[in-house]
């Protein structure tokens, strides 16, 4: 009777490990979403709008995750890079043969978008599929400008402190339908499609000749570049 208890609790045991690692090995670690733009502005005529950024990319890998937005024809991209362990963010605008370079502190918010200190998101039970990822539904509140919308967040993708330098800081997941006020601009941005990849050090996007500007100094050339 003692063998078979013995042998039970270790067949028991070795399951439940065996679980555990199956569940490990099917979380993702690295790879590229890409998510489709849209815009929920109501006073955006039609030339405007076919200027505007249509598509985000995020990389990442364990280590670091990056941003990239391609505006006005592909004339420039934002870039956003941030590392997990540190927790700092650094935003890069490519115009031309110019480029320049933010340098965040650690938790500070990406350069350029409205920080939504005031956010209030309620859990839900509900969920869906976007982009082959079980998503969960969230709803989030704006006090300050009493807007209400709803988010999903898949926690099927395995980084480290993944909102650390976004607004949605406080989402214990992987964003994949989310809004964001870039400037005077309301974006929301939906994840389509999911590739398997390993980015590489994603640090390479800055360059020797990279002029390091203020939050504010970034701020002002990219609303010039959307006026």
């Amino acid at each position: 009777m003692r063998f078979l208890y013995i042998t039970l609790i270790s067949a028991i045991f070795l399951l439940s490990s065996s679980c555990d690692n199956a569940d490990s090995r099917h979380k993702i670690h690295s790879g590229r979403i890409d998510y489709k733009i849209s815009y929920l502005n109501q006073d955006l005529n039609h030339k405007t709008l076919e200027l505007l950024p249509r598509q985000m990319k995020l990389l990442f890998n364990d280590k670091q995750a990056m941003n990239n937005i391609e505006g006005f024809l592909g004339f420039y991209r934002l870039s956003t890079i941030t590392d997990f362990n540190t927790r700092k963010c650094s935003t890069v605008l490519k115009v031309f043969e110019k480029q320049y370079l933010v340098k965040g502190k650690r938790e500070e918010q990406m350069c350029c978008f409205d920080t939504m200190d005031d956010m209030k998101i309620t859990e839900t039970n509900e969920t869906k599929q976007i982009a082959g990822f079980t998503c969960k539904k969230a709803m989030v509140y704006l006090p300050s400008t009493q807007t209400e919308f709803e988010i999903y967040y898949t926690d099927e993708i395995n980084l480290k402190h993944p909102n650390a330098t976004n607004p949605y800081r406080k989402v214990k997941g992987v964003l994949m339908e989310f809004e964001l006020n870039l400037l005077y601009l309301r974006m929301r941005f939906v994840a389509e499609n999911f590739h398997e990849m390993e980015p590489e050090n994603l640090n390479n996007e800055f360059s020797e000749y990279s002029r390091q500007v203020s939050r504010d100094q970034m701020t002002q050339i990219l609303n010039k570049l959307m006026e």
